[in-house]
């Protein structure tokens, strides 16, 4: 069984073009470029994976480590599968969930 850490970020609130934006994508879905791909379609949720551990012990490993660095107000270095890392300032961090998660790997 796997376990999945995810951080919840506190919502920004509205940006002053959202509304704009969200007649402008219901109007001309099909003609707004993006539209084949999804990459305009509404706003994605507050949430990031911080990751996906083997054990439960590597889950609360990283639980810990992410506690003491909100603790000390650093920001959470976030590696996304893109090769990407982001640096989620710790104000922004709601609250952390970890749960047990079942892959597809898991079920053969």
């Amino acid at each position: 069984m796997a376990y999945s850490v995810m951080l919840w970020l506190v919502n920004p609130g509205e940006h002053p073009q959202q509304i704009e934006e969200e007649v402008r994508l219901s109007d001309a879905q099909e003609s707004v470029p993006g539209a084949h791909t999804g990459g305009n379609i509404g706003y994605a949720l507050p949430r990031m994976v911080y990751g996906v551990y083997e054990s439960q012990d590597e889950a609360e490993s990283a639980l810990k480590e992410i506690s003491d660095n909100l603790r000390q107000n650093t920001p959470l270095r976030v590696s996304a599968q893109s090769r990407r890392v982001f640096l989620i300032p710790a104000d922004r961090v709601h609250y952390v969930v970890c749960e047990e998660v079942t892959r597809p790997k898991d079920e053969q």
